[in-house]
């Protein structure tokens, strides 16, 4: 890492029709004690009115947005926000939350700190969608030292994580393949290139509200894309058996994630995609792999014979 006394701080945004929540998310920017940063959005697609939004700050050059000419998943948006990124630290910020007035200040004293670590994270407060009614999220700590975050169910990493830009680029970066749970994909890989530091104290504030990707329906898709990037970290892993070993949740219901994450892959009309996930799959698990595709078939069997 560069030893400067301010290094640039990114500010990464990825947005799909927020307009109603992102300049409250800018500002919170703009309102920060530490002064040199960069805001970096990738709009996928928007058919909302975010434009107008993008036009109030076009003239600061602080400000950057760039468009996908078509809605590519946030996966893929997320790691185009890190391409385009010039910070040597970066963080994202979801479009509809916001950030404390000294959160880079101080997350950029503790990376000038601790130059060997790849994630330096702080846990973040639970609000209501006016962000009011704050609770203190009780799920996110310490990762162990001895382990990593994919090897226990709690504590977690989460908001607000920031990450050493060069250590990004040490990984294969975030996959295209995940549109939700990418936040799991991108900490997975950067706990390979250096230590985590978590800091006790809430610089973020994560708004809950009726469209929350985390909530609601597609809480269980988010943890099927979860339980992808575990298997991913398996197939990363000199010694497959063992690291098989350490994860919280049983192979089965891995496979049955990956599978399900392989269907949706299908439906979103990438089949190299989802042939690509099917072979890890396999490669990683056969005769599971195997048993799960019939249970399946199964399952669907008997559901459309109850219908007839």
């Amino acid at each position: 890492m560069n030893h400067l006394e301010s290094p640039l701080f990114s500010i990464l945004i990825t947005s799909y029709n927020n307009a109603i929540f992102l300049e409250e998310c800018i500002q919170s920017i703009f309102q920060q004690t530490y002064s040199n940063w960069e805001i970096v959005i990738v709009d996928d697609a928007s058919t909302d009115n975010s434009i107008s939004i993008y036009e109030k700050y076009k003239a600061d050059d602080r400000f950057k947005i760039y468009f996908n000419n078509k809605n590519k998943g946030v996966g893929f948006s997320k790691h185009r926000c890190v391409l385009k990124a010039k910070g040597v630290i970066c963080g994202f910020v979801d479009p509809d939350d916001s950030i404390a007035t000294d959160a880079l200040e101080i997350l950029v004293k503790l990376h000038l700190d601790n130059p060997n670590h790849s994630i330096i994270y702080s846990t973040h407060y639970v609000c209501n969608e006016f962000l009011n009614d704050k609770v203190i999220a009780d799920y996110v700590g310490q990762i162990p030292t001895d382990l990593k975050s994919w090897s226990v169910r709690l504590p977690t990493i989460s908001h607000f994580a920031s990450f050493k830009r060069t250590n990004y680029f040490k990984t294969e970066g975030i996959s295209d393949l995940f549109r939700k749970a990418e936040d799991k994909d991108l900490y997975y890989k950067l706990e390979e290139t250096g230590p985590v530091l978590f800091l006790n104290r809430p610089l973020y504030n994560y708004r809950h509200h009726s469209n929350n990707i985390s909530r609601n329906n597609n809480s269980s898709a988010a943890f099927h894309y979860q339980l992808t990037a575990v298997l991913r970290v398996v197939l990363r892993s000199h010694n497959r058996k063992k690291t098989f070993s350490k994860i919280p949740f049983k192979k089965y219901l891995i496979i049955q994630g990956a599978l399900f994450v392989a269907l949706e892959t299908l439906k979103a009309k990438k089949p190299i995609a989802c042939l690509g996930l099917l072979i890890e799959i396999g490669f990683c698990a056969p005769v599971l792999t195997i048993k799960c595709i019939i249970g399946q078939l199964l399952k669907w069997k008997k559901q459309r014979l109850s219908v007839l």
